[in-house]
């Protein structure tokens, strides 16, 4: 049953603040705090995402600073500690969905023809081969969720009504669908040592974070190779093996996504081009066409 009855607008407060909902054991918090340090063992599944400021979160001994418009997640299986130590107020969301939410979406998303086992799957999410990661909030369909969530209370047009089974369930269906894919991906990487197959995973998608906020800048694999802390050969051949295609390939593709977004709100070609990084109109004109098929002006 869910405690919270009546409903109210939710929204980050300017003093210090701490609230809670509960539907049936997931929690929905709110926080606003300046000093704070507290261990913290996640019930089921737990989504730290930061609104304004940065938490710092200690995972064994591995620490994430979690900064404005990223989320950390984490299972029950490792204890963790927050520490917030800003002389501003540091706002965020804590989500907390049970692990039999999560079992039911994991089956419903099951496809049949699926690589792995149902018990290699359910010791990845339920142990502590669990990849506990930050990820930028715009790079996931988790992640985009959360930034909706977020812009309704901060637009105070989220009610505590809106904490509800479908919300969570919303939540558990697009976090199992975004790492399910991870778990993927974990088994491409070559090594033996778990742990270290988790680091070098932690670095390449640091990498792939790094694209996703800068593809409009000029970007070479050795400077995306030297923000995940790794050698350009070794990043380049990871990352490929990992998500499935080249930096390039990859940086390549999130531009010319963009760039129809961009074509679609009636931006010019030219204009496109030179805000998407291109070097000119006839190379984003050549590499649009091979991805879609068709010039970019047919868009407009």
């Amino acid at each position: 049953m869910q405690l919270q009855t009546t409903a109210k607008p939710l929204f980050f407060k300017d003093t210090r603040s701490l609230e809670t909902i509960n539907c049936d054991g997931n929690l929905f918090n709110l926080s606003s705090l300046n000093e704070f340090q507290h261990p913290i063992r996640s019930y089921g599944f737990g989504i730290k995402y930061v609104h304004e400021g940065t938490e710092q979160y200690t995972v064994g001994n591995k620490q994430f600073f979690v900064k404005q418009g990223n989320y950390l997640l984490l299972n029950s299986s490792k204890d963790a500690c927050v520490t917030i130590d800003s002389r501003d107020y540091v706002k965020g969301m804590c989500i907390n969905i049970s692990n039999e939410l999560i079992a039911s979406a994991v089956a419903s998303l099951r496809a049949p023809d699926t690589p792995f086992s149902d018990p290699e799957l359910a010791d990845f999410f339920y142990t502590n081969q669990f990849l506990e990661n930050q990820y930028l909030s715009q790079s996931t369909s988790l992640g985009n969720y959360l930034n909706s969530i977020n812009e309704q209370v901060k637009a105070q047009v989220f009610s505590s009504e809106q904490v509800n089974h479908e919300l969570f369930y919303s939540l558990a269906e697009r976090l199992v669908m975004d790492q399910t894919a991870v778990f993927k991906q974990l088994q491409n990487i070559p090594t033996v040592k778990a742990e270290t197959k988790r680091e070098l995973f932690r670095r390449i998608q640091q990498g792939k974070a790094f694209i996703d906020a800068h593809f409009t800048e000029s970007l070479t694999i050795d400077r995306i190779a030297r923000e995940a802390g790794m050698s350009e050969f070794h990043f380049f051949r990871l990352f490929k093996q990992t998500i499935g295609a080249s930096p390039y390939q990859y940086l390549l593709s999130i531009r010319l996504k963009q760039a129809v977004e961009l074509l679609k709100a009636d931006y010019s070609v030219s204009d496109v081009a030179h805000s998407m990084g291109f070097a000119d109109i006839q190379s984003f004109s050549k590499a649009f066409k091979k991805q879609y098929g068709s010039a970019p002006s047919k868009f407009l």
